[in-house]
C-alpha cells in the first residue's frame, strides 16, 4: 500500500511521520518535450515504513519537502540520480545531499555499466517490472491507479536493493570507491548551465573554422539564454543546422538571412537585427580569442603502443576485480589521457582502480610480467 499526497496538509503529516527517517528512496516522473526545464509531475518516495506518491501539480509550495530533503543526516537514494537531482536543484536552488546512486553502485560491483532499473530489479530480486505505463503523460490528471502503481514500483523495489548493494560494497571493500562519484552528483556546478560553452554541443560545429566558431559561440549563447528565459526547448527557437549555416555564411545584412533554408520570414523580421549584431561581435573578436575546433588528434606509433600496453593493464585489473574491461576504460579514453599527457584516467570509481597503477607504470615503478600464462604487475 502507498499514500497519494495531494494537499499541503497531507504533505505536512507525511513529513512529520518521516522526521526520524535515516534514508529515503526517491524517484520522479516528469515531462520535457515542451519546456527547457523538466516539468515535475510526480515524486515517489520510500522509507523503512512508508511508500508515497506526492503530487507537485496539486501542491503549489514544496518548500517543506525540500527542507526535509536537504537535511544532511538524511541519505537520499536514487537510481541514475542526475536527472532527479537536476529537477530538485532547479526548484529549490540546492542539491540534496548526501546521495547514494544504485546505478553507480551496480557498476562498481560489476553488475553492468549504465544498468537500467528494470534490469537491476530482475538481477537482484528476480522481479519483472510492468512496462505498460512507460508512455504515460504524467502531467494529465487524474492519474489512474495502475499508473500510480507503476510509478511507486520505482521506489518499492529500490528500498530492497539498496541494503543489498551496500552490503556487497562493504564485503568487497569497494564502498570507498563510490564516494567521489556521489560527491560529483551533489556539486551544484554539475547542474549549472555554461551558456558561453553551449556552442560545443551544436551538431556539426567541428566543421567550422575558428572565426566561424567565434560567431557560433555568440549565436549559441543567445539561443541558450532565450530558451532559459522563455522556458522553451532550444530547438523551438532555432535549430543547430541553421546556427551552423549562420556561422558559416558571411552575413553582412539582414537580407542575407533569407538565403538560409528553414528560416521563416517572420522570425527574420523579429530577430534579424539581434542576430546581425551577434555575428558582427563574433567576427570582430581578435584571433587569439577565437574558439578552436575539437578535432581528434592522431597518436604517433609510440603512443599507440603505449595505449596497447595500458589496455592490457585494464584487462588485467578488470579480471582481478571481476568487472568488465569496457566498464573500466575504453581505448579512446586512454588515448585522450596520453595525448593530454596525464597519468590519471578519471576522478570517479574507475580512477580508484586504475589511476595509481597507470601512474606507477608510466613512471617505470611497475612493470608487466607473465608467469604461468598469467599477466600481473610487479614492482
Amino acid at each position: 500500500m502507498f499514500d497519494y499526497i495531494a494537499t499541503p496538509a497531507e504533505l505536512q503529516t507525511l513529513l512529520i511521520d518521516l522526521s526520524d527517517a535515516q534514508w529515503v528512496v526517491l524517484d520522479t516522473e516528469f515531462i520535457r518535450e515542451k519546456t527547457y526545464y523538466p516539468q515535475l509531475c510526480l515524486i515517489q518516495l520510500a522509507t523503512e515504513k512508508r511508500l508515497a506518491c506526492i503530487d507537485p501539480l496539486a501542491i503549489a509550495d514544496l518548500t517543506p519537502l525540500f527542507t526535509w530533503l536537504h537535511q544532511p543526516t538524511l541519505l537520499k537514494i536514487f537510481h541514475a540520480a542526475s536527472q532527479d537531482l537536476e529537477i530538485f536543484y532547479h526548484l529549490s536552488k540546492q542539491v540534496p545531499a548526501p546521495v547514494f546512486d544504485t546505478q553507480i553502485a551496480a557498476a562498481v560491483l560489476g553488475l553492468g555499466d549504465q544498468l537500467g532499473y528494470g534490469r537491476l530489479v530482475e538481477t537482484l530480486l528476480g522481479v519483472n517490472l510492468d512496462k505498460s505505463q512507460s508512455r504515460t503523460d504524467w502531467s494529465a490528471r487524474p492519474l489512474r491507479h495502475e499508473q500510480l502503481e507503476y510509478a511507486i514500483d520505482d521506489v518499492r523495489y529500490l528500498k530492497q536493493i539498496y541494503p543489498l548493494l551496500q552490503q556487497q560494497l562493504k564485503t568487497l571493500q569497494r564502498d570507498q570507491w563510490v564516494f567521489k562519484s556521489f560527491a560529483k552528483l551533489t556539486d551544484p556546478n554539475t547542474y549549472e548551465v555554461d551558456i558561453r560553452g553551449t556552442w560545443k554541443r551544436v551538431k556539426n560545429s567541428q566543421l567550422l573554422k575558428p572565426q566561424q566558431l567565434s560567431v557560433l559561440r555568440e549565436l549559441a549563447a543567445w539561443r541558450e539564454s532565450e530558451a532559459l528565459h522563455k522556458n522553451l526547448p532550444k530547438r523551438w527557437l532555432i535549430s543547430d543546422e541553421i546556427l551552423v549555416d549562420m556561422a558559416r555564411m558571411r552575413i553582412q545584412k539582414i537580407e542575407d538571412f533569407r538565403n538560409i533554408r528553414g528560416l521563416k520570414e517572420e522570425t527574420i523580421q523579429q530577430q534579424g537585427s539581434q542576430w546581425l549584431k551577434l555575428i558582427q561581435m563574433g567576427m570582430k573578436l581578435p584571433a587569439e580569442e577565437w574558439p578552436q575546433p575539437t578535432r581528434r588528434r592522431t597518436l604517433d606509433a609510440e603512443l599507440a603502443l603505449l595505449t596497447d600496453l595500458l589496455m592490457l593493464v585494464v584487462g588485467q585489473q578488470a579480471l582481478q576485480y571481476n568487472i568488465s574491461p569496457q566498464m573500466l576504460a575504453t581505448r579512446p579514453q586512454i588515448e585522450k589521457m596520453l595525448i593530454e599527457q596525464r597519468t590519471s584516467l578519471s576522478e570517479d570509481w574507475r580512477g580508484s582502480i586504475l589511476n595509481d597503477v597507470f601512474a606507477d607504470l608510466l613512471a617505470g615503478k611497475k612493470t608487466i610480467a607473465v608467469k604461468q600464462q598469467k599477466v600481473f604487475l610487479q614492482d
